[in-house]
């Protein structure tokens, strides 16, 4: 083979590498672009509450769920895009129930010193219908980009699109279209619920001094049963309205719940009592689970719009919103909201372990009797890992007569008599005695 011969040859081989070469990258380009484009998703509202958002739409950015999850008072919804081993970006919407405003810049500070990072830039611009203020911070391992805004209802909305390795371009997009998708409706069901409850303050808790509650307590007895109709508990409720107490708060809901399944026995003591207007309140909850032999005492006090939560040695302070209602009320404000005009509200509950639940309370239809006249059921619906549905049947007194529970656990309540409770659970009987003998005795947390 001649020498030009060879010099040709090379030049093949030179000319074949550098067309694999751009061939590859080309390739490489296309893969790339296929996996990071993106468009928007429809709406996707957070029910209840009149908010809805969107989420990066395409075959590689998953879902973490298809709807908003309620976790430690906020919900939440997710998105995540991997790029490469090495490289991903997630984007998070989160609304928080809280309503603790913190000035955004001191906010995003607090946030770049706990990823050990900085902020790189940061504002206030208007995306879609609401001012957003938005920080960049970036630190070793990830970029963060971060939205905040309150919404007309003062619940807090942030977004968080996290960047790690490649993407930092692609971060940037995604975290700015979805700030601009941002929609509102106010006609919902949560400013329903403010509306609903502004009234029940006003026009039922108002009107307690003047009610037979001031003249006499009023008790109820429900047995508990399972699926197959056996019984598994009981709770009685009783309520009193005193204008005497030396606590200035004459409301009082007493109530005892025993609860025994086959896989483990749980008995409450619950006291609440309140101003009629229900700004301040003192709630004291003694809890028992028999399979772990444990016990424990959990005081909640409302004072100046402020829960104080005492649990296990442990205090947790959070605002008190005119969207929230102890649960020690839930039955009285059913019963209230069944006699309103409205037929969808929200609420947020305060449970008897200090947690919030969001729920959404509508009026389902059944069956006229003289026992169950006309409007007398409502279905509740919760967010979060307590109960995920409880249809609600009440009398012509506006008294719980039962209620059909579906969740982890499911059961139903039946009213009955003070004597089949001691028939099938006879070892209470102490209990229940001084449930019905309360009288606005001093609440334990003052002793």
């Amino acid at each position: 083979m001649s020498k030009s011969e060879n010099l040709r040859r090379m030049g093949f081989d030179k000319l074949a590498f550098l067309v694999l070469l751009l061939l590859g990258i080309l390739i490489a380009k296309i893969v790339i672009s296929s996996r990071t484009s993106f468009a928007l998703s429809d709406s996707i509202a957070l029910k209840g509450t009149g908010l809805e958002v969107a989420m990066p739409l395409s075959e590689n950015w998953k879902r973490l769920s298809n709807d908003f999850k309620f976790e430690n008072n906020e919900f939440r919804l997710t998105a995540v895009l991997r790029i490469s081993n090495d490289s991903a970006i997630s984007a998070s919407w989160r609304y928080s129930l809280l309503m603790a405003k913190v000035d955004p810049n001191e906010r995003f500070n607090e946030i770049a010193a706990s990823m050990q990072g900085h902020i790189e830039t940061f504002g206030a611009d208007n995306f879609g219908q609401f001012t957003f203020d938005h920080a960049r911070i970036g630190s070793e391992k990830a970029v963060l980009f971060i939205g905040t805004t309150v919404l007309p209802n003062d619940r807090i909305l942030t977004l968080e699109v996290v960047q790690q390795g490649t993407g930092i371009e692609l971060a940037e997009k995604v975290f700015k279209s979805l700030l601009a998708s941002v929609k509102y409706n106010p006609d919902n069901s949560f400013a329903k619920g403010v509306q609903f409850l502004g009234n029940f303050k006003k026009s039922f808790l108002s009107e307690l001094p003047n009610s037979d509650l001031s003249e006499q307590m009023v008790s109820d007895y429900y047995r508990i049963k399972d699926a197959g109709g056996n019984p598994i508990g009981f709770t009685t409720d009783t309520i009193n309205y005193n204008a005497d107490s030396d606590n200035n708060l004459p409301l009082t809901s007493a109530s005892l719940l025993f609860y025994s399944p086959s896989s483990d026995t749980f008995a409450e003591h619950s006291l609440f009592q309140s101003d009629i207007k229900l700004s301040e309140f003192d709630w004291t909850i003694n809890q028992g689970f028999m399979l772990t032999n444990r016990q424990q005492r959990i005081i909640i006090q409302l004072r100046a719009g402020v829960l104080t939560i005492e649990k296990s040695g442990r205090f947790e302070q959070l605002p008190f919103s005119d969207i929230m209602v102890p649960d020690s009320l839930f039955d009285l404000v059913v019963a209230d909201f069944l006699k309103s005009d409205f037929d969808t509200i929200y609420l947020e509950t305060l449970q008897t372990d200090g947690r919030i639940a969001p729920v959404i309370l509508s009026r389902i239809k059944s069956t006229e009797t003289a026992a169950l006249p006309e409007r007398s059921a409502a279905q509740a619906d919760y967010f979060g890992a307590i109960t995920s549905n409880q249809k609600m049947y009440f009398d012509g007194r506006g008294r719980l007569v039962s209620a059909d529970i579906q969740g982890n656990i499911s059961y139903r309540l039946e009213r009955t008599t003070r004597a089949s409770v001691l028939s099938d659970f006879p070892q209470w009987l102490d209990k229940i005695q001084q449930i019905e003998q309360y009288q606005n005795k001093k609440n334990p947390r003052s002793k």
